[in-house]
């Protein structure tokens, strides 16, 4: 049985692999200790029993993944960052530090899960967008602020506001303070994400991608958009099995 471990900005999503199947999953949200998430309490979480080997994606940095390593020392396991050539796909960074390993492993996944070029949409604490061909080629991307962490950045700069703001009922006149910075943000946020969408799809008229989106807030995100998009909710999780696969020699 291997364990798949996504560490996002937020939480870590996590999947068992039996046999190259998912048998069961789900996620842990961080707890919060002076903007330091508590990774020993999440992995003291963990489903761990009957594990051969642990396959981990993150984005927490090199201080946060060695606590990460720390707490899993009894077991085999293994992290996984961007290549600039592995597995039929070309990064078009130069330096693949530089690409997030999160999004490394969801191109991966969509670039052997669908054919034709794709459109690639993680819809997270950041919303970031990337393209490839049916080569394997990447051929770049974006990255925006998501909903939360565009939110969070306008209410630290507004003293009489809380930050307790959630969207209730989203709608273009809002009534109160509170309202009007939580639905114009989520509506910056989809006006945003559709404006890039519509840019990308017009600069790559002929080759007709697909839309691949991902995300816990994928659903809020893109709520308004009437275009169709294939939404891949594990994907990264996807992408870590096959990269499993390959660890062990089993793919």
């Amino acid at each position: 049985m291997k364990l798949l471990l996504d560490f996002g900005n937020s939480r870590c999503k996590w999947a068992l692999l039996d046999k190259e199947q998912f048998s069961d999953s789900g996620a842990i949200s961080y707890a919060d200790d002076g903007g330091q998430p508590q990774l020993a309490a999440v992995t003291q979480q963990l489903p761990l029993v009957g594990i051969n080997s642990i396959h981990i994606v993150s984005v927490l940095g090199k201080q946060l993944d060695a606590q990460i390593a720390k707490a899993l020392a009894p077991y085999d396991h293994h992290f996984y960052t961007s290549q600039l050539s592995a597995h039929g796909v070309k990064l078009a960074y130069a330096d693949a530090t530089q690409y997030g390993s999160d999004r490394y492993v969801a191109l991966l996944a969509a670039h052997q899960l669908y054919g034709g070029s794709k459109i690639i949409i993680d819809c997270g604490t950041a919303t970031t967008f990337d393209v490839i061909d049916d080569a394997g080629q990447h051929l770049g991307g974006l990255i925006i602020p998501g909903y939360e962490a565009m939110l969070s950045g306008l209410v630290n700069n507004t003293q009489q506001l809380q930050q307790d703001i959630k969207i209730k009922d989203l709608h273009l006149l809002a009534k109160n303070a509170k309202e009007a910075l939580s639905c114009g943000t989520m509506l910056c946020v989809q006006m945003g994400v559709k404006g890039i969408i519509d840019r990308m799809i017009m600069e790559m008229r002929a080759f007709s991608p697909k839309i691949i989106a991902t995300g816990g807030a994928q659903e809020e995100v893109l709520a308004s958009i009437d275009l169709e998009i294939t939404k891949e909710p594990d994907l990264i999780l996807k992408g870590l099995s096959t990269l499993a696969g390959l660890n062990d020699g089993s793919l």
